[in-house]
């Protein structure tokens, strides 16, 4: 197995005290005190950092995995829970991943047998989510378009309450900012060090400012909202629950398939089920959002939750179950959901764009119109 070490160099970046925070350029001021260090096998760095350059810190990996969906992983010196455990990978942790493997079932909760290569051993695919990191050409104030649609290209940034480095971000999971994550862009401003920031906006607290480094932020043209087979009437898609896919029919023929990860039952502290299973049915779509933030549940049961930037959603029936991109877990193929189809983000806007009625990119929200044609979802 192909292990990397960082280099002095890239462990001082990581721990906050590279190059660039010495000189105080373009970099967040040191703190008293690291709120949150991530110490995972021997690689520390302060996890609030957004200027860390991940790609930087391992060397360009192919691509980057961030335990999301557990509180920690367990590494592993092969790919079998079998193995010897190396050590314990905490919750946001971010590790190069250097190829997938096939290996052994983990357990219940994970369908997949996919395991990834990383630098400190082995781990199972299910909470272990794929991401890059990108850094985009900002707008600036001065050539800032309007309004448009970005997607986070990072594997974790942070949303801050003023535009600038000195002043701490928030830190509620919710307003964290990861990769594949979608969000209107509302303007653009520069700091005093020359950092390019975007204000996002919040579709549930749509006064609360809300400030990511501009460069994390891809914009998204109009043409990636264009339909896919416009010209199709004949379309249909099947979830079929007992298999955890989705098919896409065009004539009857299927021209798509994907996993998912359907809705599934929370036993609570006292033992109550809460079922959320996703209902069988024949349905239409009913409306669609490029964004959401998801909230529900009942915090006193343990059952709440409050997702940001939820990408590519895709309504169906009358009962709020959509089928969306999940940003936060990377295991398809178990039911695990609160009623809703996830499947991954990619997988999620292709449905958004080949299915009708089609809205176009000035659309933030948009329920169809009575009688309109639309795709009909079967759920069996």
């Amino acid at each position: 197995m192909s292990k990397r070490n960082l280099s002095r160099r890239h462990f001082l970046k990581a721990a906050g005290v590279g190059a660039a925070a010495a000189a105080g350029l373009n970099a967040r001021p040191a703190r008293a005190q690291v709120k949150e260090p991530n110490n995972t096998c021997g690689i520390v760095y302060d996890i609030e950092d957004t200027t860390i350059s991940f790609n930087e810190m391992y060397d360009n990996p192919p691509m980057f995995g961030r335990v999301h969906g557990a509180y920690h992983i367990r590494v592993f010196d092969a790919p079998s829970r079998e193995a010897r455990t190396v050590c314990s990978a905490n919750w946001g942790f971010i590790m190069p991943i250097y190829r997938g493997v096939q290996g052994t079932y983990y357990d219940a909760r994970a369908a997949s047998t996919v395991w990834f290569e990383t630098n400190i051993g082995y781990v199972h695919s299910a909470y272990v989510v794929p991401c890059h990191e990108k850094y985009q050409d900002p707008f600036t104030p001065e050539n800032f378009p309007g309004p448009f649609w970005g997607e986070i290209m990072v594997p974790l940034s942070w949303q801050f309450w003023r535009p600038d480095l000195k002043f701490t971000p928030y830190d509620w999971d919710h307003y964290k900012c990861v990769y594949a994550q979608v969000h209107k862009v509302l303007e653009s401003t520069r700091d005093d060090a020359g950092n390019i920031w975007y204000r996002l906006f919040d579709d549930v607290e749509d006064k609360r400012p809300a400030w990511v480094l501009a460069k994390h932020v891809r914009y998204i043209d109009p043409s990636e909202f264009d339909a896919i087979s416009p010209d199709v009437e004949d379309k249909k898609i099947i979830i079929n629950l007992s298999d955890q896919t989705l098919t896409a029919y065009e004539n009857e023929k299927p021209v798509f398939r994907t996993r998912i990860a359907s809705g599934s039952s929370i036993v609570d502290d006292e033992g109550t089920v809460h079922d959320f299973a996703t209902l069988e049915g024949d349905y239409l779509i009913e409306r669609k959002r490029p964004s959401r933030r998801m909230r529900g549940g009942d915090a006193s049961v343990g059952t709440a939750y409050d997702v940001n930037a939820v990408p590519w959603c895709t309504y169906f029936g009358g009962n709020s179950a959509a089928i969306h991109g999940a940003y936060w877990h990377n295991n398809f193929g178990t039911p695990r959901s609160h009623g809703c189809i996830n499947v991954t983000p990619d997988a999620a806007k292709w449905v958004y764009r080949w299915t009708a009625p089609h809205y176009g990119y000035d659309i933030d929200y948009q329920w169809r119109s009575e009688g309109e044609h639309s795709t009909r979802i079967v759920v069996v």
